[in-house]
């Protein structure tokens, strides 16, 4: 896995902070959650993930 850093407005971070403890019970799987959602967005646009 490789590492970025995001930077996001303050209710979107609140909401994932949310979301990733009520979901996943864990706050270690924001990543996880992050990634289901880039992942989303991508097929939703029509654009391939590579690899």
């Amino acid at each position: 896995m490789q590492k970025t850093t995001l930077t996001l407005s303050e209710p979107v971070a609140k909401t994932l902070k949310v979301y990733t403890a009520q979901t996943k019970s864990s706050m270690h799987a924001q990543s996880q959650v992050v990634e289901e959602a880039l992942r989303e967005f991508f097929e939703r646009h029509g654009i391939k993930i590579e690899g």
